[in-house]
């Protein structure tokens, strides 16, 4: 699978509301994907608090709580996970699914060059989840699951 931002086509887009009738027609008149304007979304979210990260930082160490989640906005990171390593840049989303499981990292994120990112607290997060249409929260619930691979319903997501 891959998955990567068109950031020449994301800044294209200036400074629109991302859920108002302007942006929507620039995201047809851009030709933007479905993971640009995810991303385009989440950076524009003005509620959530950015950071910078230097070379060599962790964001995420495996085994320890995710009680943050990290949207990159700018920058390359390099993920291991049970022995496998790979490299990240804008659009990732670091430690959302763990904490909104309330289980640890699975996996260490590092800063290989500058970073940028979006700051989601889980606890916010969690609470904006009870809030959802019930066929939502199945959406958000059983994706969560996927991505970690578990086989029973965490209990901060039923």
């Amino acid at each position: 699978m891959n998955f990567s931002v068109n950031l020449a086509k994301v800044a294209a887009m200036g400074t629109l509301s991302p859920y108002s009738h302007e942006a929507m027609d620039a995201y047809v008149r851009h030709g933007l994907s479905s993971e640009d304007r995810l991303y385009y979304q989440l950076v524009s979210e003005l509620s959530l608090d950015s950071a910078a990260f230097m070379p060599g930082r962790n964001l995420c160490v495996a085994g320890q709580p995710a009680s943050e989640a990290y949207v990159v906005r700018q920058g390359e990171l390099e993920l291991q996970t049970e022995g496998v390593r790979y490299r990240v840049g804008p659009g990732a989303v670091l430690g959302l699914a763990a904490g909104l499981a309330g289980v640890p990292h699975n996996m260490t994120a590092t800063a290989v060059t500058v970073v940028t990112a979006s700051v989601i607290p889980v606890f916010k997060a969690l609470k904006g989840i009870g809030s959802f249409h019930p066929g939502l929260r199945g959406i958000n619930r059983n994706t969560v699951m996927r991505i970690l691979n578990l086989n029973a319903v965490p209990e901060s997501l039923k």
